[in-house]
């Protein structure tokens, strides 16, 4: 009936039916061996009927209102799917609208605590995304537009709740939501291009938390005697918050050669936050070291974050084989806030505690770039970036000094490159970039790093093209108590050959990441090594063999990748796909695949799952 109804529909109203493909099947699970867990947050991937892919489109000739429609979508009954719709009108309108709607589940048993056989940070949630667009008078001189989108997510969970010296894993259950819209419009003529825009949102975050069994949580010894415990305990917390924004760019070209842009962002988010807590067992109050039998807390606040940023680009042509562009930016942004928290000890209230607090962070960046073709074959880059900032932030628990405690960042950054085209079957091109900096926010963050990438592809006849890749990173903070010291290089080639029945692709990559750190022990106020480090090889190739005349095909191929290092693993995909006809506007198609995973230190989490789909696609 549905299938009916996707001609008789447009055939009442336009007199005519869509071009429409869909391919339906039912997946099966016929061998499944280790753990179910790990393979849904690998892969997710179960049994039943599938909508796998459709598409249709509808153009009805001659109409006042409607050029085109167009309509796709992928996936439905599989963890992610979506839909696509497309509707326009030339010199009238354009409307898209696009929806998306993802199952996430992560429970891996080794993240949080590697020691318990479950997860003590798992998600089963359920998120959605669309997005409508709304844009009149495409193509004109004066061209206005509306959007409205939503984000939206639910489901349940796992995660510690933590009192004082001691975290306990808690059934949780999640919502949350973010609203935005905008509208503005576009102005464009020959010299000028104006965009002004108006926009906000409303978003929404609820999570609470719940234990109803005695629970001695992750602290194995036990604290001054006594060993620590949960009977019985609920967490909430709401947030809620609304911003608008408004925004505005200009392009100037005042002659051919030159394009002046400016750009201006001032938006004022708002969030309320309030936080309520019981606990009872046997629990400690540190600032007391005292043991209670009942503890409750409510916590309120609230927290503004203006912020506004600008930017100002250039660019200049003064001969046709010289391009200048030269850019500014800057953000300035503080957060005010404020909490209150009320908390009671076996039916005792404490004195009420009030804080405010306030982060101030302000950042520019200027770049200048300039690209010459010395020849016809090579085209040369160079530039440099320059990055400075500053922060002012409440001092952390751990560190001693002043109540505000202030951040500079100062980064100086050289760039080079070039493209090379020796022949009209080979280009090649290569970028790097040197940057030094006496400070940085986080210890983490960029500071004395190298980068380079490097990219060639070469056509060895009509049949066959080949690329090759490669790209390294290290970065370094020599400061005291930091000694960072990161790296990551990959290295790839690709190589595809297609003829008019038979295409092969395949691509391989090598990776290696090292990260050495040293961090403070809160426990202990000592320095610790953090140091990590993985080495891997990627690999996947498709072979497919099709015939034209009567639309059969089959793919043979897969996927794997093994590494070695801190957490080594290894992951098979192997499959094979086939498309056969049985009548004109039908065919019978199929996929067997095998996904397996291992890991040398958590066996615990392997597993290895058959994935047989079998279905019709059906067009016209």
């Amino acid at each position: 009936m549905r299938w009916a109804l996707w001609f008789a529909i447009p055939m009442a109203v336009f007199g005519q039916a869509p071009e429409v493909s869909t391919d339906l099947g039912y997946r099966f699970l016929p061998s499944t061996r280790g753990d179910w867990k790990t393979y849904r947050s690998v892969d997710n991937l179960a049994e039943g009927p599938r909508l796998l892919n459709f598409a249709g489109s509808l153009t009805p000739g001659e109409n006042r209102w409607l050029d085109a429609v167009r309509l796709s979508g992928a996936n439905w009954g599989d963890p992610m799917n979506s839909l696509h719709l497309t509707m326009d009108k030339a010199a009238l309108y354009r409307f898209t609208f696009s929806y998306r709607n993802m199952a996430y589940f992560n429970a891996l048993p080794s993240f949080a605590n590697p020691l318990n056989t479950f997860s003590q940070r798992s998600f089963d949630t359920r998120q959605r995304l669309w997005n409508a667009d709304l844009d009149l008078r495409p193509g004109k001189r004066l061209q206005p537009f509306f959007s409205v989108g939503r984000q939206s997510g639910n489901g349940f969970g796992v995660s510690p709740i933590v009192v004082d010296e001691n975290s306990y894993p808690a059934a949780s259950a999640i919502d949350y939501g973010y609203t935005q819209f905008r509208g503005g419009v576009h102005y464009d003529t020959e010299r000028w291009r104006f965009t002004l825009e108006q926009g906000g949102g409303r978003f929404h975050d609820d999570t609470t938390l719940n234990l109803d069994s005695r629970d001695t949580g992750n602290r194995v010894l036990p604290y001054l005697g006594r060993r620590l415990a949960l009977d019985r305990a609920t967490q909430a917390y709401a947030v809620t918050g609304e911003n608008l924004y408004s925004s505005g760019e200009v392009t100037f070209s005042p002659w051919s050669w030159v394009d002046l842009t400016g750009q201006f962002f001032y938006s004022q988010p708002k969030s309320d936050v309030r936080f309520t807590d019981n606990a009872q067992g046997t629990l400690i109050w540190l600032e007391t070291l005292r043991f209670v039998n009942g503890q409750q807390s409510l916590v309120t606040g609230y927290a503004n974050q203006p912020r506004t940023s600008g930017a100002f680009n250039v660019e200049v042509r003064p001969w046709s084989r010289v391009r200048i562009l030269e850019s500014w930016q800057t953000v300035r942004t503080h957060n005010a806030g404020a909490v209150l928290a009320l908390t009671t000890l076996d039916r005792t209230a404490l004195p009420g505690r009030s804080e405010s607090d306030r982060l101030v962070w302000n950042q520019s960046e200027q770049q200048v770039q300039a690209f010459v073709d010395v020849t016809k074959f090579l085209t040369l880059q160079g530039g440099h970036r320059y990055l400075w900032g500053d922060a002012q932030v409440r001092r952390g628990t751990l560190s001693t000094g002043e109540a505000q405690e202030a951040g500079l960042m100062r980064r100086h950054v050289g760039l080079a490159g070039f493209v090379l085209r020796p022949t009209s079957r080979l280009t090649v091109n290569a970028n790097a970039e040197v940057g030094r900096g006496d400070r940085t926010y986080f210890r983490t963050s960029s500071q004395d790093y190298e980068q380079v990438r490097l990219r060639a592809r070469y056509r060895i006849s009509d049949a066959w093209q080949a690329s090759v890749r490669y790209g390294r990173t290290d970065n370094g903070n020599p400061t005291p108590g930091v000694n960072l010291s990161f790296s990551a290089q990959q290295a790839g080639a690709s190589l595809q050959w297609t003829r008019q029945t038979v295409s092969v692709t395949a691509d391989y990559m090598r990776s290696t990441l090292w990260n050495d750190l040293q961090f403070l022990d809160p426990e202990t106020y000592g320095s610790l090594r953090s140091l990590y480090r993985d080495n891997a090889h990627t690999a996947a190739l498709a072979a497919t063999w099709s015939l034209p005349k009567n639309r059969a095909s089959l793919t043979l191929g897969g996927s794997l990748f093994r590494s070695a290092g801190s957490r080594p693993t290894r992951y098979y995909q192997p499959l094979v796909r086939l498309l056969v006809p049985v009548r004109k506007h039908v065919q019978l198609l199929g996929e067997w695949r095998q996904v397996s995973m291992g890991q040398a230190f958590y066996t615990n989490e392997a597993f290895g799952v058959q994935q047989i789909t079998v279905g019709l696609r059906l067009s016209r």
